[in-house]
């Protein structure tokens, strides 16, 4: 089953919704700010107090789209608010206002401006122990509300990457299981139809009615066994499970293979020492069965020895010809499969020419 990535829950929640959720804590801040403005002791609340009450609240409502600007805006704002606030500099606008751009981008600068902004606002001579304290309070505010940003922002990252990596290893899951069904239908289809290529060439050459319905029975095997494979891998691709899906190929299905590859006319010679399980014996068949698969196509022989030996530590499976063409054979997708199949399990593949004539596939799985 794919992994599935779940992004953290307030991420999920719409953005106009907390728009509107600002929307309505701006609207809040302005009519506080004003109504701070208005009740000032000093004078009369000038056109500068109201821009400055409005300035710094109302641009919360979009901070979530434009944080950057918005920071501006309620930074120059706060600046002509000190004279109705206690302690004299913003603590509710401009933190939320930094919030938002540091759950964007580091954010440092901003936190240094609008911690001198801050100062700026709150200390005057001389330095008593009431400024002190809401200096430092100003001061933890905007570093609190930077650092909860922050890990807002690397929250979100965080989360991004995993859901990145979780969808490249989904496509390499899938790259491979491609590659894996690709190689399973080149073996089952290029085996089958190769067998049944030379058997009916070997039948147009037959006099007799009894060799004649010997070879159409070999070949009404070989295309039953194909088909049968093939209703297999398709069945794995079935998305509804509801297609029976037979069991894999394995050392008990050597003896059909063998003899389906004899009615084509090759002597071939199977050896078997010790016991093999597990998922090892699909990837011994498909070797042996591609190899003779070769043979058949390219090596012009007439025996071949099939050696499976089980050792202390793996598997060895050989497999050699006495063919004429052995110099001349091709390297394609069988053999490329076959390497891939044995990568795998860790193991060590070999193909290649023997010294006086004939062909050699080796390959051996550490258990």
């Amino acid at each position: 089953m794919r992994e599935q990535i779940r992004f953290p829950l307030l991420s999920r929640v719409p953005v106009w919704v907390w728009v509107t959720i600002d929307a309505a804590i701006a609207v809040v801040l302005a009519a506080s700010f004003i109504g701070l403005a208005s009740s000032r002791n000093l004078s009369e609340p000038g056109v500068t107090d109201y821009a400055a009450a409005l300035a710094t609240s109302l641009p919360l409502a979009v901070r979530r789209l434009w944080p950057r600007a918005v920071f501006a805006v309620v930074l120059l704002g706060g600046l002509g608010m000190r004279e109705f606030l206690v302690p004299h500099a913003d603590p509710l606008c401009l933190p939320l206002a930094l919030y938002a751009l540091a759950t964007r981008s580091r954010a440092v600068v901003p936190l240094l401006v609008a911690a001198a902004v801050a100062v700026q606002g709150v200390v005057e001579l001389p330095l008593t122990a009431v400024v002190r304290d809401q200096l430092g309070l100003v001061l933890a505010i905007l570093v609190a509300a930077w650092a909860a940003g922050t890990a807002v922002r690397q929250r979100r990252l965080y989360t991004e990457q995993l859901a990145a990596q979780a969808e490249e290893r989904a496509r390499t899951e899938a790259v491979a299981e491609r590659l894996r069904i690709a190689r399973e239908l080149h073996d089952v289809i290029g085996h089958s139809l190769s067998t049944i290529a030379v058997q009916a060439g070997v039948a147009g050459h037959l006099g007799g009615a009894q060799e004649m319905s010997r070879t159409l029975a070999s070949i009404e095997e070989t295309s039953r066994s194909a088909l049968h494979e093939t209703r297999r891998l398709l069945g794995v691709l079935r998305e509804d499970g509801d297609a029976g899906l037979a069991p894999a190929p394995g050392l008990a299905d050597l003896g059909a293979l063998v003899e389906r590859t004899r009615a084509a006319g090759l002597e071939v010679e199977l050896k078997t020492e010790g016991e093999i399980g597990g998922n090892m014996e699909l990837t011994v068949y498909r070797i042996v069965q591609e190899a003779l698969t070769d043979v058949l196509k390219h090596a012009g022989a007439r025996h071949v020895l099939v050696r499976i030996e089980r050792q202390e530590d793996g598997v060895t499976v050989e497999v050699t010809d006495d063919g004429t063409r052995g110099q001349a054979r091709p390297y394609g997708h069988g053999l490329t499969g076959l390497r891939e199949r044995v990568r795998v399990f860790g193991g060590e593949f070999e193909a290649g020419a023997r010294p006086v004539r004939g062909f050699r596939v080796m390959a051996r799985l550490p258990l």
